[in-house]
């Protein structure tokens, strides 16, 4: 019951339900009271009682004991006596009973004028007045046995229950929606901010206009939305910045490899090591541009303008023999195992981007793997929550990196070491372009650390269901 949902609907409705059962077993236990008796037996006891006076003025106690004066609720019991008639002074007619253990209950009779459901030993009494043609008063007084099975009206009961229970879930399911409603757009918002979609926004109702007179959870969710628009003001401005930053930068490098020529017609002897010098530095300084060039355009960008046909296996192909030079130059090589069927490589993209990202992934494998050692490709594909996918593994053998860093590895100019050391030769770039380049095909990149040690870096790919057929 993780549901924010789920919790909010079961405990209202549960709550409506208690409530519904508490009142249907007051209900019933109202019907098992003594009031049953008096609801069932009362009409006859007066009918009775008119009958048992008359009888007595005319015929005596033979005419009296010819009426009825026994009555069952459900079968004979022990408590189920003949009906006593007492005279106005108290007196049981034509039964020797002692008077006396009914004195209570003929004391309320002549108070309250009845009697009903009163308590005597195993079983009841049940009472009433009656007056004679002389205007005397009477008393008629019935002894019964409780019943033991009681009516409950069901037939009535059920279909009230049902319509009950309906309308609780009706109404629980509405009160629910209208609390979680804002939960879950700011939750899908949240999750595609994450995920690194700036334009991102939890769903602002129309009839709001004022977020002041809102209730607090629909003022989180504008709040949120503030808060993203500020985040990609800012985040936007810096990319402009770098973009800037970057395309300025060009025109004085291109100037300075043309100025690095000409020393080189004039130079003196012995300034060769530093003219290499400069022009190595340069270099870099032309590679990291290019690379942030890409990766403002890539964060820039939130669909692929024109996906073609891309194979994965004949992408890796073509990058090897480049792939293996650089590794020759650090006494280690490069081997490629493919695993997967010959149609399930294909994915829609864009060739340049999708090469830029795999090679990228390679050339930090070679930059970290050990001397000696081999960095390994391998092209599989698997079949995921109903969708095919290939998935391209590079892993070298160097030392790894720690489990906490592996997520962060993939975020632009992230480097493991402190004093951020270029002895590899790298900007942490690489792998923020790769990272980028596979979210706009649809995948993802994730690394891990191999459990005899080097780091195993996977980028999977939906496959191109219309090119696997």
């Amino acid at each position: 019951m993780r549901s924010t949902f789920t919790k909010i609907f079961l405990s209202f409705w549960l709550t409506e339900f208690l409530i519904l059962i508490c009142t249907i077993f007051i209900l019933m236990r109202q019907f098992e009271s003594q009031e049953v008796v008096y609801t069932s037996l009362f009409a006859i006891m007066q009918t009775n009682a008119r009958l048992s006076v008359d009888a007595y003025e005319k015929g005596g106690c033979a005419a009296l004991k010819a009426v009825p004066n026994t009555f069952y609720i459900e079968k004979p019991g022990s408590s189920d006596q003949p009906a006593i008639l007492f005279d106005p002074s108290g007196r049981a007619l034509c039964q020797q009973i002692d008077e006396s253990q009914y004195a209570e209950q003929i004391g309320k009779l002549r108070k309250y004028g009845f009697l009903v459901g009163e308590k005597h030993g195993a079983g009841y009494l049940e009472g009433v007045e009656v007056w004679d043609s002389h205007g005397q008063r009477y008393l008629y007084m019935v002894r019964g046995t409780f019943p033991t099975e009681i009516y409950i009206p069901y037939r009535e009961i059920l279909p009230r229950l049902l319509i009950g229970l309906i309308i609780s879930v009706l109404v629980t399911f509405g009160i629910t929606m209208v609390i979680t409603r804002p939960i879950g757009s700011l939750r899908e918002a949240a999750r595609q901010l994450a995920a690194g979609n700036l334009r991102a926004r939890a769903k602002w109702p129309k009839g709001r206009k004022n977020p002041k007179r809102s209730d607090e959870l629909w003022g989180l969710v504008y709040d949120f939305n503030e808060m993203a628009d500020r985040l990609e003001s800012l985040v936007g401005a810096q990319m402009l910045l770098l973009r800037d930053v970057s395309h300025e930068l060009r025109s004085p490098l291109a100037r300075l490899s043309v100025a690095l020529e000409l020393a080189r017609e004039e130079a003196q002897p012995g300034m060769e090591d530093q003219l290499e010098r400069i022009e190595r530095e340069t270099g870099r300084l032309n590679a990291l541009i290019g690379q942030l060039l890409s990766l403002s355009h890539l964060e820039s960008t939130t669909r692929l303008p024109d996906r073609l046909p891309v194979s994965l296996r004949s992408l890796v192909n073509e990058l090897l023999p480049d792939m293996e030079y650089e590794a020759q130059r650090r006494n280690c090589q490069v081997s490629f195992l493919d695993s997967a069927k010959q149609s399930r490589d294909r994915v829609l993209g864009s060739p340049e981007l999708l090469g830029r990202a795999v090679e990228n992934v390679i050339r930090n494998a070679i930059a970290y793997t050990a001397e000696g050692s081999s960095v390994e490709i391998q092209l599989t594909d698997e079949y995921r929550a109903g969708e095919r996918f290939a998935v391209l593994c590079v892993r070298d053998h160097g030392p790894g990196v720690p489990q906490s860093s592996l997520q962060s590895i993939f975020r632009p100019f992230y480097r493991l070491d402190l004093s951020r050391q270029r002895s590899t030769g790298g900007y942490g770039v690489g792998l923020a372009i790769t990272e980028r380049a596979v979210r706009l095909h649809g995948g993802a990149v994730t690394a891990r650390n191999a459990a005899d040690g080097g780091l195993i870096v996977e980028m999977r790919l939906p496959v191109a269901e219309s090119l696997a057929a």
